[in-house]
């Protein structure tokens, strides 16, 4: 049998009238919200998917969405043919999604942390004003070296390097619009500004690690199935210290992609199942040519992924 491997997405701008069919479709997804909406005490599918002009709440919420959906089509993915991936890793917040379908974290646990963790996030930025854009295009040193010039307090910050020629920025709005016209302008970068509250992964989240630290203490941590991936050093993470250790360090440190899907494939892994309401994760790897990845963000692409699974 032919090796492969599970991503889950974090953060990303996404369409979610494929999530409103899929839910009708089926039941299990269906469960999976009313599960999540039971755990926070309201009708999520309701708020996301019924009440109209609601942007506020679906940006300030984003990141149940993508973590409850994730969930929810691994879940079916089980059922309907018992998925049985040789690796996860998850981007940002689907890290938690990876740790959850890998059952390493109860799904009632993870939502309670990553509310904490959302919260104390909104507050390490309640005085400032954050932008966050994705850079493509440009290679992490020209944008290292620029955001250095601009900032000297250390206001902006690199906290994704999705590829070699895709780079997330955050920080400072002024700041990092200033250093995002600089991209565009002098370097003709393509820029695709994320409507983002908080400035996770980078180090204006370090100075509440503790507290978060004291929260994530809280809830159980299980050994899995898998081995699952740490994206913030591309290393496996075999233990539930190095578990507990990783989602702490984790608001503050870089997401390393790129180094993630690299070590993937360095352990003869060459199929990636991207699980959750989009394709971002999936268009990232269509830059290498070894390599194929299939998204599950429609009812045509999820049952393609179902089919080339059961011949793997």
């Amino acid at each position: 049998m032919k090796k492969f491997s599970v991503i889950f997405p974090g953060y990303g701008l996404y369409n979610i009238e494929f999530l409103k069919k899929f839910i009708k479709k089926y039941s299990i997804i269906q469960q999976t919200f009313k599960e999540a909406s039971d755990i926070v005490n309201y009708n999520i599918e309701n708020y996301f998917f019924k009440k109209k002009n609601n942007f506020t709440f679906y940006n300030k919420n984003i990141y149940l969405l993508t973590f409850i959906s994730s969930v929810a089509i691994y879940r079916l993915l089980e059922k309907e043919i018992n998925i049985q991936p040789n690796i996860i890793s998850g981007h940002s917040i689907g890290q938690y999604s990876a740790l959850v379908c890998n059952k390493n974290i109860l799904f009632k646990e993870a939502i309670k942390i990553i509310k904490i963790r959302n919260k104390i996030m909104l507050k390490a930025v309640q005085n400032i004003r954050i932008l966050t854009l994705v850079i493509i295009g440009l290679n992490y040193n020209i944008i290292k070296k620029i955001c250095s010039l601009i900032s000297t307090k250390k206001k902006i910050f690199i906290s994704i390097i999705n590829s070699k020629k895709q780079i997330v920025i955050t920080g400072n709005y002024s700041e990092v619009y200033t250093a995002g016209l600089i991209f565009k302008k002098k370097f003709y970068a393509k820029i695709i500004r994320l409507p983002m509250l908080i400035a996770s992964h980078c180090l204006l989240m370090k100075n509440y690690q503790k507290e978060f630290s004291y929260y994530l203490k809280k809830i159980k941590i299980f050994t899995g199935k898998n081995p699952i991936i740490s994206n913030h050093n591309a290393k496996i993470m075999f233990s539930k210290k190095k578990i507990y250790s990783s989602l702490t360090k984790q608001i503050y440190k870089k997401v390393q992609w790129y180094k993630s899907i690299k070590k993937i494939i360095s352990m003869g892994i060459d199929i990636f199942i991207e699980v959750g309401p989009g394709e971002i994760l999936t268009n990232l790897n269509k830059e290498n040519k070894n390599i194929s990845s299939y998204s599950t963000n429609s009812y045509k692409k999820l049952l393609l992924v179902m089919d080339i699974i059961k011949k793997l």
